[in-house]
């Protein structure tokens, strides 16, 4: 008999350590969408393959033939975003909002 609830309790502890408690459950994050466009600071023209990436994360976008750029990321705001390129400075950016456009310009080397 002692073999038998010995078995039972080992066999249900993981199970019950997987159930929640009412009230105590944990919200899951909900992901953001960083959108925007990079111009050259001088035209005004739109970059096309200009690297820009979450600087705390894996989160990573090439630009599009108009400069633009979509990021989806699970980071909590505020973060930094960073555009790298051989042609043009680095620049980091603090992003606060989910909406709207991010707009980057750049200047050249």
């Amino acid at each position: 008999m002692l073999l038998v609830k010995s078995t039972l309790t080992a066999l249900l502890f993981p199970l019950l350590s997987l159930t929640t408690i009412p009230g105590q459950q944990k919200k899951l994050a909900t992901p953001v969408e960083i959108r925007g466009v990079v111009t050259n600071a001088e035209t005004g023209k739109p970059i096309q393959g200009m690297y820009l990436f979450v600087t705390e994360g894996e989160e990573e976008a090439l630009t599009n033939a108009k400069g633009e750029f979509r990021i989806k990321t699970w980071k909590a705001l505020p973060l930094v975003l960073t555009s790298q390129n051989q042609e043009y400075h680095t620049v980091k950016l603090k992003v606060s909002q989910p909406d709207g456009m991010v707009n980057v310009k750049l200047k050249k080397k």
